[in-house]
């Protein structure tokens, strides 16, 4: 069977990613749609809107066959490194394609992925954040056309069978677009109005998220703020300093700055450097929350969130049960998958949820 993966967050699920799956397979023919997804923390370092079960069966209502689960300490991570993860996990998943959202689908992807290993000058300018020193020169702006540049490069390192990349022309809003503009909108506009309770969001999401959205209570930063200013509290600056991508002394300025700082806006405004953006530090919060340490990248299962009767059939056929845990076992909890499991009871600490024990399973098979 032909397969195509696509690497998401679906932060809610809207009719964008629908939009984007639909061009998957109809692009590629694939019989297997393949959705390498975030779980209950993203990579812009915050939790999700809603829970990863939820997103995942939203996924399987609108045209995915299976969907595995990025852990959670690559998911949190850089878009090297999220881009890194997913990558593994498609190509383990044995897809043939790679088919991602893109402002600039002409672009040659593989071609600027040799960026990747430009290093940084050794006076590295205190004025800018990586990512603007890595691109800088370029018309590389949009965080999606860097993603599928990172996608790129770890398709060229992988030790298996390359996919093809697919990039699919994104429609409509741009990711950066704070309104609701119509049926298609940015998962970020999306969230913002839902937060606000403006109604607008309705437009841009299938019935299905709608529905979910009412009866779900929502995760936000704010709902861990006393937890996090707690964990800060009791930490030195040695211990603040395992934790990951915590570097340049910025242990420091988190324990300086937490003196003075009432709620978790607050802190972030305070952090703010030009060096750093908001996303950066949102995910130094999340790893001292999570308690995520530095370590080498070692990704060697990924977890079965849902699938239909033709995702069972694949998996069976491709012979993936030593790599997709269908269920977690009790080794798996404790070894590779430990981060995810104490990610997902911190995140139901808010919003607690029935799911969890085995995959989403359906019958259900979208044409």
């Amino acid at each position: 069977m032909l397969a195509c993966a696509v690497i998401a967050e679906f932060n809610p699920f809207h009719n964008g990613h629908a939009y984007l799956l639909q061009k998957a397979r109809q692009k590629t023919g694939a019989d297997i749609l393949i959705v390498v997804m975030s779980g209950n923390f993203v990579q812009r370092g915050e939790p999700a809107l809603i829970n990863k079960w939820e997103r995942a069966r939203l996924a399987l209502m609108n045209g995915a066959d299976l969907v595995v689960e990025i852990p959670t300490e690559y998911a949190t991570d850089s878009a090297r490194e999220f881009a890194h993860a997913g990558v593994t996990i498609a190509n383990e998943m044995q897809s043939d394609y790679l088919a991602f959202g893109s402002e600039t689908p002409n672009l040659d992807f593989e071609k600027e992925s040799r960026i990747i290993d430009r290093l940084f000058n050794e006076q590295l300018s205190y004025n800018q954040n990586f990512a603007s020193q890595l691109f800088h020169g370029t018309d590389i702006v949009n965080s999606n056309d860097i993603l599928g540049i990172n996608y790129a490069y770890w398709n060229a390192q992988s030790s298996k069978s390359k996919m093809q990349l697919l990039p699919i022309q994104r429609i409509g809003a741009n990711h950066l677009d704070s309104n609701v503009g119509g049926d298609i909108a940015s998962a970020s506009s999306i969230r913002k109005s839902f937060l606000k309770n403006d109604q607008e969001y309705q437009s841009a999401v299938p019935t299905a998220t709608k529905e979910v959205l009412a009866a779900t209570k929502p995760v936000i930063w704010d709902d861990y703020w006393e937890l996090l200013e707690y964990k800060i509290l009791i930490s030195s600056p040695e211990s603040l300093s395992h934790v990951k991508n915590m570097n340049e002394g910025f242990e420091y300025r988190v324990l300086s700055m937490l003196d003075g700082s009432d709620s978790f806006l607050t802190l972030m405004k305070n952090l703010k450097t030009k060096r750093y953006t908001y996303t950066s530090i949102q995910r130094k919060m999340l790893n001292i929350l999570l308690d995520i340490h530095n370590e080498r990248f070692q990704l060697s299962k990924s977890r079965l969130l849902a699938t239909n009767s033709l995702g069972r059939r694949y998996i069976k056929e491709k012979k993936l049960k030593n790599f997709l845990m269908t269920k977690v076992s009790k080794v798996d909890f404790a070894t590779n998958y430990k981060i995810t499991k104490r990610a997902d009871e911190i995140y139901q600490l808010v919003s607690p949820y029935n799911w969890g024990k085995s995959p989403i399973i359906t019958d259900d098979v979208k044409e």
